[in-house]
């Protein structure tokens, strides 16, 4: 009997409780051109002196914008750089920078 405790001890430690691994499904997000994105760069981006009235890219034409999308430079300069908004105009929310990043992810729909 004592040469078969080893054993048992050895199996009962090999009888783990498998754990589950985490969900890593993405959620779905949804942003909208019109509710959401044209809004946000109306109040945040297409402002006096900023895009839109001084020379800049016009972020108030959509397909202005869907090529700053498609080309990189929104997410490049919103998210990578942090370069706009600039610090002395009004910054996104948190909630502003996730719709922006879902409509991107989205392909910049018209939608």
């Amino acid at each position: 009997m004592k040469k078969y405790i080893p054993i048992l001890f050895l199996l009962l430690l090999a009888c783990k409780k498998e754990k589950k691994p985490a969900d890593t499904t993405p959620t779905p997000c949804t942003a909208s051109y019109a509710t959401d994105i044209k809004p946000l760069m109306a109040n945040k981006c297409a402002t006096t002196g900023c895009h839109g009235y001084n020379g800049l890219a016009n972020l108030n034409d959509y397909s202005v914008l869907k090529e700053r999308a498609d080309n990189g430079n929104i997410n490049k300069f919103v998210f990578e750089l942090k370069m706009m908004p600039p610090t002395t105009a009004a910054q996104l929310t948190d909630a502003e920078k996730e719709k922006l990043q879902c409509w991107l992810k989205n392909g910049a729909p018209n939608n």
